[in-house]
């Protein structure tokens, strides 16, 4: 049986494999089929008169009532999982396991450091890891706009114009490692 795959961007910036079935292709086949030729076979009820309007009005309301059932269970179990991995993935990136390059940090400029308040070090640091702006207020507990205003303090202070930049700036500065 033959895989498909396709490369995901891991945040430790190492590519990995993601592997989709075929099975599952088959699967949704499986049903949209079934669904579609149901629809099909009432169609033809109803035209070939075995079948009144009312009778197949209802019929078709049934089935999309329950696909819609059916549906709202699937997306809020896969939501609701996906958020459950995202939270992971934020309470990983909060804590990075050490690696090998990590064992000679890099001397951080105290002088430097210190022009930058407590909360735009914070900032910094998250930045570091890849959080988005409502990943950094949630972790913070502050608002977005509040990120938004630090993050700017920063970049004037950097001379920068973006994250990218910002965090360039910063590793050579020896601000953050």
């Amino acid at each position: 049986m033959a895989k498909w795959s396709t490369w995901q961007y891991d945040c430790s910036h190492q590519f990995k494999i993601q592997t989709f079935m075929p099975r599952i292709v088959a699967k949704y086949a499986l049903i949209l089929f079934v669904a579609l030729s149901l629809l099909k076979f009432l169609e033809f009820q109803f035209f070939s008169y075995k079948l009144n309007l009312e009778s197949y009005l209802a019929v078709v309301a049934a089935l999309f009532l329950l696909a819609g059932i059916l549906g709202a269970r699937f997306w809020t179990k896969w939501a609701s999982s996906k958020e459950q991995l995202r939270a992971d993935e934020v309470s990983e990136k909060a804590s990075p396991q050490p690696s090998s390059f990590e064992s000679i940090p890099p001397i951080i400029n105290q002088q430097l450091l210190a022009e930058y308040s407590e909360r735009e070090q914070q900032v910094l640091q998250l930045l570091c890891h890849g959080y988005t702006n409502k990943e950094i207020a949630k972790a913070l507990e502050i608002s977005p706009n509040t990120v938004k205003t630090h993050l700017s303090k920063l970049f004037n202070k950097l001379g920068v114009s973006n994250r990218t930049q910002a965090l360039s700036e910063a590793k050579l500065l020896n601000i953050i490692r």
